[in-house]
């Protein structure tokens, strides 16, 4: 049996430390766009993918899904079409995927979320390290992208960019600690970069680190608040936030009033 320290398990270790440093920094697959907006009356929209490696081509699979746990293509049931499903990208070459929505019904007052996955599936190379040490076995790597895919009734009250000055937010506390509920009555999703308690002019972005999120049309979103911090909220607080517009780009600062 070999030891950890034996020459056989040290050249394992370096032609896997080396396939790692050099897979995982190869996922050559860009997706044009962090989400796609798909309106009702438009009869395709398209997917822009671009292969970023310079050498080395890649075999791509997509597919759309409901829900936000990542599942196969077997398992996708969806009213659209995607074409070409299965592809390769030459190196440093594009290329564009039609979605097609199939008029199966959705609910027509509010916006629908699907999950775009994009598989890239990695060349059967085998390093260069593994190679000079003479072995045979390596690993692969598979990359996903996933992205949302936001389907847009036609006729919705209100504009998408409107939907995060509607927002409800409220100050919940119970058996489980203080929370921060936000109640969205539009149409549209909400997603946020960025939520924080502003206490007069101070931000105390450590009552609700880094707390990011989405919330459905209809729906509520809680944020746990750090426990030590719960106590000491001012009834004059406010909830100051970022949000994602349709382009993928991050809002200025919001603010917005703290029910008690």
């Amino acid at each position: 049996m070999d030891t950890l320290n034996s020459p056989t398990h040290c050249r394992l270790t370096a032609a896997v430390i080396a396939l790692l440093c050099c897979d995982l920094t190869s996922a050559g697959i860009i997706v044009t766009g962090t989400r796609h907006i798909y309106p009702e009356r438009q009869r395709e929209i398209t997917i822009q993918l671009t292969n970023d490696d310079p050498l080395i081509p890649r075999l791509v699979q997509a597919w759309l899904e409901r829900g936000d746990r990542p599942s196969g293509p077997e398992s996708s049931d969806v009213p659209f079409s995607l074409s070409p499903p299965v592809f390769r990208i030459d190196a440093s070459k594009g290329q564009a995927m039609r979605l097609v929505y199939t008029r199966e019904p959705l609910p027509i007052d509010r916006e629908s979320l699907f999950w775009l996955n994009v598989l890239e599936v990695p060349p059967n190379i085998q390093p260069d390290a593994a190679l000079e040490e003479g072995e045979q076995n390596y690993l692969r790597f598979a990359f996903r992208i996933r992205t949302k895919v936001f389907f847009r009734p036609a006729g919705l009250p209100g504009k998408p960019e409107e939907a995060p000055g509607r927002l409800h937010w409220s100050l919940q506390r119970g058996p489980q600690g203080a929370q921060l509920q936000v109640y969205n009555p539009s149409s549209y999703y909400v997603t946020f970069n960025e939520v924080a308690l502003a206490m007069g002019a101070r931000l105390d972005a450590a009552v609700l680190p880094g707390e990011t999120g989405m919330v459905a049309p209809g729906g509520s979103l809680a944020l746990s608040i750090h426990h030590s911090k719960a106590a000491v909220i001012p009834p004059d607080a406010q909830v100051q936030f970022k949000f994602i517009n349709d382009f993928g780009a991050f809002s200025a600062p919001q603010r917005a009033p703290l029910r008690f």
